[in-house]
């Protein structure tokens, strides 16, 4: 096999997460970007797209590695921050009403 057939559903997923966070990134952007928690739709932003940036680093080395840990540690720590920016984006008008930013 070469390096692009092996393990390419893991690869694929990732590809996916970063399919994940574009969406993720509009949608902050059209449903919070408003003037009550404008500054926490900013914040939101820039977290979000140093996550994207991050996200494509880690599919770089998940595209090249043919060492089975190395996807799948890949894989974990993509889901984990796409967690992370999911649950941040549903609880980011509470957190900021809550906080008072």
């Amino acid at each position: 096999m070469t390096n692009s057939q092996r393990f390419k559903f893991p690869k694929t997923v990732l590809f996916g997460i970063t399919a994940a966070y574009v969406i993720l990134i509009i949608a902050t952007y059209f449903l919070y970007y408003k003037e009550p928690i404008i500054v926490c739709a900013q914040r939101m932003l820039i977290a979000q797209s140093i996550a994207l940036v991050f996200q494509v680093v880690l599919n770089y080395f998940n595209y090249h590695s043919n060492n089975k840990i190395v996807i799948f540690a890949t894989l974990f720590v993509s889901s984990m921050l796409l967690l992370g920016a999911i649950s941040a984006f549903f609880n980011l008008g509470l957190m900021c009403e809550l906080y008072g930013f």
